[in-house]
């Protein structure tokens, strides 16, 4: 056994070393012979044409690649450049002022505004420009009647009814005094400085008008021991005690301009869908006194709710509360549905409606009934839009009256009257 394992360690030893050699045999290392390149075969055309479809696909692929690197780079850049113009753009904005959101699809107002009716002029004037115009008539008018028109200037210029009348009653005295004594000079004579010509007279609009047409003057005479200037009226003028008298009635009987709502009539013919009502601003703004007022009435409510009142004293602080609405827009719904619409002060009476349709239909001798969109017949006249609830817009049925029209039919047979509006009105 020990033999057969020392013959295979051996023979392992040998195959280790290598091939065995002769002892005749040269051991010399031969030269490597060079390996003769053999010539590569022609590819077929089928193969030529496989080769070009695989390059083109490589270097489609590759194309493809390229163009997506470069739109990438691209997107970065139209995001970087935004960002910038974004914030830019926030800096600029914070420096500017907001500009107004302006909607497209904006309401059509049913009114494009509250406009009045000059008693002078009898011109249309919108309610901004009121005031404007009521100075621009007055000193128009003032050259053809100036006792008129300043008295006018006093009552229509000047904010505070009870300032007004203070200075109204101060001129009344002044001419009174003259006519009960024309021939004593000191009443003739009115000095500016006079403290209570200043506080009620001096500051009201209209009052140097009102003294020149009555035939004062100013001169500088002389007053302890200097100079001031006085209102002075002629001698002459004091002899004419009637233009005088006629002056004082022209003073204490003069009232303010009173405007009057423009009902802006229009007549609505019948569509599938009733238009909607769609107001202005003026319908729902307060003016300084208006507010004021309010602000009184709130401060009297306050004090009320600690008090017991009885359900007609609530019922009747409930109304005052509709005087929040300065006008209202009212339609006339008749038979044929064609309506007729005006504007109206919200304390107007029914009445100025009745009067308002009357006016507008040809038949204006029947009498017709008004009722409102729940059926209710209107028939208070003396009670204004916002004690019935009219405010500030609302809708009102037409109809004749019903026992007329019936004896109208009998004596006329068949025919009814289905005419309604006056045809210049349609």
């Amino acid at each position: 056994m020990k033999k057969f394992f020392n013959k295979v360690k051996t023979e392992v030893t040998f195959k280790k070393a290598g091939e065995g050699h002769k002892l005749t045999e040269d051991t010399r290392t031969k030269a490597v012979q060079p390996r003769t390149a053999t010539e590569r075969a022609h590819p077929s055309q089928g193969a030529q044409q496989a080769g070009a479809a695989a390059l083109a696909r490589l270097e489609q692929k590759d194309q493809s690649k390229n163009k997506r690197t470069s739109s990438a780079l691209k997107a970065a850049a139209r995001a970087e450049a935004a960002e910038r113009e974004a914030s830019s753009n926030s800096n600029s904005t914070q420096v500017k002022s907001a500009e107004p959101e302006v909607h497209d699809c904006a309401p059509v107002l049913s009114v494009s505004g509250v406009r009045f009716i000059c008693p002078l002029s009898g011109q249309s004037v919108p309610k901004d420009g009121l005031e404007a115009h009521k100075r621009e008539c007055i000193v128009t008018y003032l050259i053809d009647t100036p006792v008129k028109m300043s008295v006018t200037m006093i009552q229509s210029l000047n904010k505070g009814r009870e300032k007004v009348q203070v200075c109204v009653d101060t001129l009344q005295k002044y001419l009174d005094n003259i006519i009960a004594n024309p021939t004593e000079e000191k009443y003739r004579k009115i000095r500016l400085s006079n403290k209570a010509f200043q506080d009620r007279v001096a500051s009201m609009e209209g009052h140097e008008e009102f003294l020149q047409a009555v035939g004062f003057n100013l001169k500088e005479l002389p007053h302890q021991d200097s100079v001031e200037t006085f209102w002075v009226l002629g001698e002459d003028k004091c002899e004419d005690l009637d233009s005088l008298k006629d002056s004082v009635n022209i003073l204490t009987t003069t009232e303010p301009l009173r405007f009057k709502v423009d009902r802006m009539m229009q007549v609505l013919q019948p569509t599938e869908q009733v238009p909607a009502f769609h107001l202005p601003d003026a319908f729902y703004n307060l003016t300084t006194d208006e507010i004021k007022r309010e602000q009184q009435q709130r401060t009297d409510a306050v004090q009320k709710s600690f008090q017991l009142r009885t359900k007609a004293m609530r019922e009747r602080d409930e109304q005052q509360n509709l005087r929040r609405y300065n006008f209202t827009l009212i339609r006339v719904r008749f038979p044929d549905n064609v309506m007729l619409q005006g504007v109206f002060r919200a304390q107007e009476k029914l009445s100025s409606l009745v009067e308002f349709v009357r006016d507008a239909l040809i038949s204006d001798w029947l009498p017709f009934i008004l009722s409102s969109a729940t059926g209710q017949r209107l028939e208070e006249d003396e009670v204004s839009f916002a004690e019935l609830g009219l405010v500030p817009a609302a809708v009102v049925n037409f109809t004749w009256d019903p026992s007329i029209m019936a004896d109208i039919a009998a004596q006329q047979g068949a025919a009814a009257n289905n005419q309604y509006l006056k045809p210049e009105l349609l």
